[in-house]
């Protein structure tokens, strides 16, 4: 859920990058050229992290249960992926973390397996599973 729309983050990134300039400048005037690599490799830089956020706002995961049917949406990276499983076959696990991870939430049935919500915080992820869980007819 990206806090900033597409125009305004990339107008939060040239007031940045014109504030850097400016405060670049001033040095220069001031006989400080070498600042001017690092104020360009600083701009360079926020602007990578502009694009990696750029690249990441459009990604979500989405889950529905409609009537018989559990159906798992996905897009990333410009793909988008889709299943549907049986609403009363469908298995829902809290996977335990490896060592120094966290614990998946995976979907299963029908010979087919789905790990959701990885950008949910882990108390969300399991308040998901209860929830799938309560709306499937699963037993704990």
């Amino acid at each position: 859920n990206p806090g900033l729309a597409r125009r305004e983050r990339w107008t939060a990134f040239g007031l940045a990058a014109a504030a850097s300039c400016a405060v670049e400048t001033a040095f220069v005037l001031a006989g400080a050229w070498p600042v001017m690599p690092y104020s360009a490799l600083e701009i360079a830089l926020l602007g990578a992290a502009f694009l990696w956020v750029e690249r990441r706002a459009g990604e979500w995961e989405r889950v529905t249960v409609a009537g018989d049917r559990v159906i798992v949406e996905r897009e990333a990276g410009g793909a988008r992926e889709r299943r549907e499983f049986n609403r009363y076959w469908l298995r829902v696990d809290v996977e335990a973390a490896a060592p120094g991870g966290q614990p998946q939430l995976r979907l299963s049935g029908g010979g087919t397996s789905w790990v959701f919500g990885s950008a949910l915080p882990v108390n969300e992820r399991i308040a998901v599973a209860r929830e799938l869980r309560r709306m499937t007819g699963m037993r704990w």
